[in-house]
């Protein structure tokens, strides 16, 4: 099974932002330092699993919260153990005020060539709200930066659906991000999760999320606009101009194997659904010793990789290929799911091009439907 994706989770933060529950902390440099040591052991520990990788993601927490140095250190393991001939995307996540001349020169230099900047508004208030530190100005610079590097392939991430929020401030920001000159935009709506700050303000009554059906209503105006703009919708938060999609996060939505290193890193291989550790000084006792110690490790059936089959695949725009799902499983969908045929009838789902998929105007509830056939 050729393996084309690599993950890797860097769980460090400068601040912790109010709506955020991945993995991470705000830790001395000491202790990245050792976990940036650990982190290239395990790399080499899965070296057999790295030899076609053509997608490499770094991910967090915040990425350039690193120190140079270590992320120099970090780029120079992964060209020591990976082919990047065969490279084709690079990413790495960054917040805007991380990102300076020193910063762009060294990911030029390691063949980063994909940024995706935690931008989530322009709006002060909104920003304030999100714990975000950083301003508009520092976005301009970072985008600014990125392309004088020869970086041009740049997404915003974008939340929806906060308590400032309305149609003329999502359109501003918008507008502002796309005449900038990113290529792809990740536009996610406020999700309230547990262990998160925002969530303690719910249980408190001091956040109310946003009516549903309002945030429906700007969901709708977000895609239209994007539209002209010429951002083609091809999952149901992203969205990109002609050929710059995620390669690596298509890996995820077409149910494909990655692998992934790091303290709380997920990753899918031989049909085995790993999820590292979520406790730094057990990551190292596990690398240290060559003995992985996970959060979690689930076999996947054959019924529970048709049903992630569908639930990622139907997050596309193009949705899921009949034929392929027909190869890969050697069953139909409509054997797999017979509740398929009612959700057909219901216009819940149709069929077009050898493809199931749902309706654009259903895309907001698309887990709903998706609820229904599991």
């Amino acid at each position: 099974m050729k393996i084309k994706a690599l993950y890797i989770h860097i769980p460090f933060c400068r601040m912790i932002c109010s709506y955020c529950d991945f993995y991470k902390m705000v830790a001395k440099p000491s202790l990245q330092t050792e976990y940036i040591n650990h982190l290239i052991k395990e790399l080499e520990l899965k070296k057999p699993y790295l030899k076609d990788i053509q997608t490499i993601y770094i991910g967090g927490g915040t990425p350039t919260a690193l120190p140079l140095h270590l992320l120099d250190f970090l780029f120079y393991y992964l060209h020591q153990n990976i082919d990047f001939t065969q490279v084709k995307e690079f990413t790495i996540e960054g917040n805007p005020n991380d990102i300076t001349e020193e910063l762009t020169e060294l990911l030029v230099k390691w063949n980063v060539n994909r940024v995706s900047l935690g931008v989530q508004t322009l709006h002060k208030e909104k920003l304030k709200f999100l714990n975000r530190n950083h301003h508009e100005k520092e976005v301009r610079n970072a985008v600014a930066l990125l392309k004088k590097a020869g970086i041009k392939n740049i997404n915003a991430d974008i939340i929806f659906g906060t308590p400032q929020d309305n149609w003329k401030l999502i359109r501003s920001d918008l507008t502002k991000i796309i005449n900038m000159g990113v290529t792809h935009l990740s536009v996610y709506s406020l999700i309230l999760e547990e262990k998160t700050i925002l969530y303690y303000l719910f249980q408190k009554n001091q956040f109310q999320p946003m009516n549903p059906d309002t945030e429906a209503l700007l969901y709708n105006k977000i895609k239209g606009f994007l539209k002209k703009y010429g951002f083609k919708q091809y999952e149901t938060s992203n969205f990109a101009l002609k050929g710059k999609e995620s390669i690596h996060n298509l890996t995820y939505w077409n149910n494909e194997s990655y692998a992934g290193i790091g303290s709380g890193a997920s990753y899918y291989i031989d049909y085995i659904r790993y999820t590292n550790i979520k406790n730094l000084n057990s990551y190292f006792k596990g690398v240290s010793t060559d003995q992985l110690i996970f959060e979690e490790q689930i076999v996947i059936t054959k019924e529970e990789q048709m049903m992630e089959e569908m639930m990622l695949g139907l997050r596309k725009t193009e949705g899921v290929s009949l034929r392929n799902f027909q190869d890969k499983f050697h069953c139909t969908i409509e054997e797999a799911f017979p509740k398929i045929k009612q959700l057909i009838r219901e216009k819940k789902l149709f069929i077009k091009k050898n493809h199931i998929i749902i309706p654009e105007s259903l895309q907001f509830v698309a887990n709903s439907i998706l609820m229904e056939f599991v």
